[in-house]
């Protein structure tokens, strides 16, 4: 009987670790009725990205259950198996097939079962969404006039309603779905910026365009109208004069020798003067703006270098600065070359004979009683005294003659002096600041505070430092030791920096009216 027990164990358990696989899902299936999927609406479903969905399993004792990640899920995903067709599946996520481009009128198919249920399998064909509407817009306010620039997002709506902002126009996300392109507007940095010379834009218009590559008849235009109210900035300033070269230093001395003096710095140059400026002013009434301009033609008299300006008078202005450079900085003193070390005194050597009293030990023969015991005739034990002689070592006092080596050394030689230090240079001073000429014409003349002259000299450069003076050298030795050499003295530093250049003059006179605008028709 114990023997057939035994055998109906085995046996149980070889069915259990067979049909694990099968025990396991029964534990859950056996008693699941029907399933439902769930996909979530407020979520975007778009090639090459992920979505979640959910499954809801209804059992034959009336519970309900979901799957982990929806609302009060608690339901494990290994109980189910996915097949999908335009994506794959893991854990509750489809990824969409990248290649589903364009995404409009096109699904995946989900279909998904309990585990060795397939018979309660559901299958649902998710629409993919696509792109319905595109609109471009600026962060923040900006001045609309040429060499001006903003940031911007992109705001795209979907079939669904869902809007989602793109900022960041430079990374691949943004460049694989959208095609943007402009007029007179170039994208920097993430930056978008205005063309800065008006002449290349038609009719003060510039326009950012952005269209879907993933559907091309979704697009958005934003043009921009310039209204030139803006405080320009015309800057330019002579070069800066190179800076004095530092003065080397000083050699070092050899044994004993003095050091060198350190060389002078060189002096800075004097600062460029800033260029002289003319500026013509003339006044127009813009029949596109429906305002008065003031167009503005300013050039470098030393260069040639011409500038064009749009002013609009009701809130913009143009700054004219012409700054001389700044003078060069004068160069260091070199530091003075350390003294030399003294030489050593020379060394010579006496030999002298010399007298010492020392213990030697010698070899000597000494008597001695000393007292033995014996046997009689009697048999009995007597003492008896007897005579030795033994030989004993002593030590006494010898004179003995040596010869002495005595070390001697002349006095040691004194060790060079420390080279001066070489003077610093002078800087060099400030260029002036170069002449503004303004010139407007009569109807031009109401609007002066327009433009802002300024002509500033440049800065003198700062005077150069003075070289230090180098060490005195150490004494050599000997008997006695030499003295050390004395320290080379430190330059002089000059104090400050050199003058600042002057100003230039500002000069207003006028001109006769040189524009006659019309407006550049759109092509």
């Amino acid at each position: 009987m114990k023997q057939f027990y035994y055998i109906a164990l085995l046996i149980i358990f070889q069915l259990l670790i067979v049909n694990t696989d099968t025990a396991k899902a029964g534990i859950f299936n056996r008693k699941v009725n029907s399933i439902k999927l769930v996909v979530d609406e407020n979520q975007l479903i778009l090639p090459g990205e992920s979505f979640e969905i959910g499954v809801v399993s209804y059992h034959k004792n009336g519970k309900i259950r979901k799957t982990i990640g929806m609302n009060s899920g608690s339901v494990l995903w290994w109980r189910y198996q996915a097949e999908i067709i335009g994506g794959t599946f893991s854990r509750g996520k489809i990824t969409v097939n990248s290649k589903l481009y364009p995404a409009k009128g096109k699904y995946i198919s989900v279909k998904i079962w309990p585990r060795k249920h397939k018979e309660l399998s559901q299958t649902l064909l998710i629409p993919l969404n696509y792109e319905t509407e595109l609109s471009f817009s600026p962060l923040s306010n900006f001045d609309k006039a040429p060499g001006c620039y903003f940031k911007a997002e992109l705001t795209v709506t979907y079939n669904n309603g869902i809007s989602r902002k793109i900022t960041n126009f430079r990374n691949s996300y943004f460049t694989n779905n959208y095609r943007i392109s402009s007029q007179g507007i170039s994208l920097t940095k993430n930056l978008f910026v205005i063309e800065s010379d008006f002449r290349n834009i038609t009719n003060h218009q510039v326009t950012v365009s952005v269209q879907s590559k993933n559907n091309p008849l979704v697009f958005t235009d934003f043009p921009i109208e310039l209204d030139y109210k803006h405080l320009y900035n015309l800057e330019l300033w002579g070069q800066s004069g190179r800076s004095g070269f530092n003065g080397t230093d000083g050699k070092d001395g050899f044994f004993g020798e003095n050091g060198t003096y350190g060389y002078p710095g060189g002096n800075g140059e004097p600062g460029y003067n800033g260029p002289d400026i003319g500026v013509w002013t003339d006044l127009y009434f813009d029949s596109t703006l429906s305002c008065q301009l003031l167009y503005v033609y300013a050039e470098n008299f030393e260069t040639g270098e011409e500038f064009y300006y749009l002013i609009n008078p009701d809130g913009g202005k143009l700054k004219v600065s012409s700054e001389g450079g700044s003078g060069g900085r004068g160069g260091d003193g070199g530091d003075g070359g350390d003294g030399g070390r003294g030489r050593d005194g020379e060394i010579w050597y006496e030999a002298v004979t010399k007298t010492r009293i020392v213990k030697k030990p010698f070899t000597t023969t000494q008597s001695k009683t000393v007292t033995k015991q014996r046997t009689n005739e009697d048999g009995e034990t007597e003492e008896y005294e007897e005579t030795v002689v033994e030989t004993v070592i002593v030590y006494r006092d010898v004179e003995e003659t040596y010869t002495e080596t005595i070390k001697h050394q002349e006095p040691g030689q004194r060790g060079g002096c420390g080279g001066d230090g070489g003077p610093g240079g002078s800087a060099g001073p400030g260029g002036w600041g170069g002449n503004i000429f303004l010139y407007f014409t009569n109807d031009a003349k109401l609007f002066t505070g327009c433009i802002i002259p300024r002509s500033l000299g440049g800065s003198g450069g700062s005077h150069g430092y003075g070289g230090n003076g180098g060490n005195g050298g150490m004494g050599g030795n000997g008997s006695p030791n030499g003295p050390k050499g004395s320290s080379g003295y430190d330059a002089p530093r000059m104090l400050g920096w050199a003058e600042d250049g002057a100003r230039g003059e500002i000069i207003i006179g006028t001109t006769e009216e040189f524009l006659f605008y019309e407006p550049v028709a759109i092509k």
